[in-house]
């Protein structure tokens, strides 16, 4: 997975990655891949596979995650700042429209450059994510990971995220090790904004065709806020993964990758 890098305007590093096994002889679509908070791009790796042969994939760490440089304190963290970070590298790599998935608090900017940027965003597919993550769930997440320790804490209440028993302990152990990778002061800032964060005001100014992937046994976030999205996003698409927990990108790739083709499909035949 080769690496590249471009520095934001207010000074911060971004890593980025890039795959494309399209056919050389056909004109490859750009599709923009936001990953979770407390991930980072490495946990798509399933995904690329299948999109990659039709799209020309993006996929970036978001600030203060992964190989993306931890921002000070000093500089603001917010939903412009992070969408603006969107732009900024559809701009260095000359794209003007792009296909975007976003996975859980990746789908918040997803859904900001929707909102806000509608002429840069050809379709939407959310996984997830709903608009926001305002409540106490988040806060208490990082009061008690400071408390207890990341790992020991995302261990204990591992359920909310994958159907514990039905997956492979080694991805389990996987995802532990990576999200403890992250700077916890950093990561406190993140969801602590994002957990004082709902703009479901705004998701009516959504206008690109639209999928919203629900997990059918959503312990995160607020499970209801799935059916408001779809009558606010006029045209979208809600499909409901029966008993899944909350991490489907993680561990039910090929079902997504497969309900992403279907939906191009859809709305973007083939010529």
């Amino acid at each position: 997975m080769l690496k590249h890098t471009f520095k934001t305007s207010d000074g911060i590093e971004i890593a980025y990655y890039i795959d494309d096994f399209t056919d050389p002889w056909k004109p490859a679509e750009p599709l923009l891949m936001l990953h979770s908070a407390m991930g980072s791009a490495r946990r798509f790796f399933s995904m690329v596979p299948g999109l990659a042969r039709r799209f020309h994939v993006i996929r970036a760490d978001t600030r203060g995650h992964g190989a993306s440089q931890v921002p000070p304190d000093t500089l603001h963290l917010n939903k412009e700042r992070l969408t603006e970070d969107a732009l900024e590298l559809l701009h260095h790599l000359e794209i003007d429209r792009a296909h975007v998935i976003g996975n859980s608090a990746g789908g918040f900017v997803a859904q900001q450059l929707a909102i806000h940027h509608p002429q840069r965003v050809r379709s939407l597919v959310l996984f997830s994510s709903t608009p926001g993550f305002k409540g106490e769930q988040g806060k208490g997440w990082i009061k008690e990971a400071a408390k207890r320790g990341m790992r020991p804490f995302f261990a204990e209440t591992i359920s909310d995220r994958f159907p514990v028993g039905e997956v492979e302990q080694g991805m389990i152990e996987w995802f532990l090790d990576e999200i403890c990778k992250n700077d916890l002061n950093h990561i406190a800032r993140f969801v602590g904004y994002w957990s004082d964060t709902d703009f479901m005001g705004e998701v009516h100014r959504i206008k690109c065709p639209t999928l919203i992937v629900a997990p059918g046994d959503e312990p995160i976030g607020h499970a209801s806020a799935y059916e408001e999205m779809k009558k606010r996003i006029a045209g979208s698409e809600l499909i409901y993964y029966e008993k899944a927990r909350h991490n489907v990108c993680d561990y039910l790739p090929d079902r997504c990758v497969s309900d992403v083709m279907k939906f191009h499909d859809r709305h973007f035949p083939a010529r």
